[in-house]
């Protein structure tokens, strides 16, 4: 299936150009979010027109995503977690958690701009994450994970918890028993 670019998209081509391209990826993707259109007569011609206006629009959209990177440079979060007496968390660090870390130092960051490749952190200690806003954008932030006492405090009140369990379901037991 062949269709016309209405932006550049990385990998793929820039404003203007036919590329080909499987059509689920056509269909359901590039032609609903506005970012390709069928190749057609019509379509060219209007096309021709309108790429100066499409290409003005996209550098905006760019300056904006500039802007913004240089509010997320330099950024450091802390993220406190469970963890183990080796250093290893019980759970791990994603997206999300980065996200509402950084909502609470009043910063607000898409989690689609958060680009983890090489999956969820899972030690504790300084990490490096990039944020990802354009192909052209990109910021490295630090993500500080540690150990805390609120972390362990969870951990235990859950366990309390397992155990109080444990002890009401042996005396439903023994009174079952006993009758």
């Amino acid at each position: 299936m062949e269709v016309i670019l209405k932006e550049d998209i990385k990998n793929l081509g820039l404003i203007g150009d036919i590329v080909s391209v499987k059509p689920g990826y056509g269909r359901n993707f590039l032609v609903p979010q506005g970012k390709a259109v069928f190749v057609t007569a019509d379509n060219l011609k209007q096309l021709e027109l309108q790429k100066e206006e499409l290409r003005k629009k996209q550098d905006e959209e760019l300056s904006v995503l500039r802007e913004k990177a240089q509010t997320f440079e330099g950024l450091k979060l802390t993220i406190e977690a469970n963890v183990t007496d080796e250093g290893t968390l019980y759970g791990s660090i994603g997206v999300i958690d980065i996200a509402n870390s950084a909502i609470e130092k009043g910063i607000e960051i898409e989690k689609s701009f958060i680009n983890m490749p090489d999956g969820p952190i899972k030690k504790i200690g300084s990490h490096e994450v990039e944020l990802l806003l354009h192909p052209e954008i990109r910021v490295m932030i630090t993500v500080e994970v540690i150990g805390g006492e609120v972390a362990i405090k969870n951990t235990l009140d859950s366990e309390e918890e397992e155990d109080n369990i444990n002890e009401e379901n042996i005396d439903t037991e023994n009174t079952e028993e006993s009758e």
